[in-house]
């Protein structure tokens, strides 16, 4: 649940950079998507984590955080084309996360609540690969028009691997206390 809420975090802060910097208009609304759909997401799961004493955190992680940094730090078309990279990456590491907990979660309700947080965001995945053909200048693998590593891009992997590695630990963690 940690990790499910710093994620929902992650993409509200997300959302609000895209609605502040974005250089197109469908990746500020899908920022402000993002924002709705992630707070009402994360509503659900606070109200669940207050009834089962899940302590929750106040913030994304802090490789969510300088993910977001780095993001902010890139400007017009370049920010459009990792934002829309890193959410990519961002919502396939949440529905993996969340089919583990379906599969294998033990609490029932932590389980209905991934399997009423999946279609949002298997849309939301579905909408930004449909807008990753039309970013401005995408490139694919995660490297800048002239050959080279984007920095942004390779943040957005490890912030993939991070949000699994928690989201791993939290199931470990809950299954370790249940036993």
């Amino acid at each position: 649940m940690v990790a499910a809420h710093q994620s929902n975090l992650a993409e509200i802060a997300a959302g609000t950079a895209a609605q502040e910097q974005a250089s197109t208009e469908a990746v500020q609304e899908m920022g402000a998507t993002l924002i709705a759909d992630h707070e009402a997401l994360d509503a659900d799961l606070v109200a669940l984590a207050g009834e089962l004493g899940v302590d929750l955190p106040d913030q994304p992680s802090p490789e969510q955080e300088r993910a977001l940094t780095e993001l902010r730090e890139t400007e017009g078309e370049a920010f459009d084309t990792a934002w829309i990279a890193a959410q990519i990456q961002a919502h396939r590491t949440s529905l993996a996360a969340g089919q583990e907990e379906i599969a294998s979660g033990s609490d029932e309700d932590v389980v209905a609540l991934a399997e009423a947080a999946a279609p949002v965001i298997q849309r939301h995945l579905d909408h930004l690969l449909a807008m990753s053909g039309e970013a401005p200048e995408a490139v694919p693998g995660g490297l800048a028009p002239d050959g080279s590593a984007n920095a942004v891009g390779v943040a957005a992997i490890a912030l993939g691997a991070v949000v699994v590695a928690a989201s791993t630990a939290v199931v470990v963690r809950r299954r370790q206390v249940r036993a």
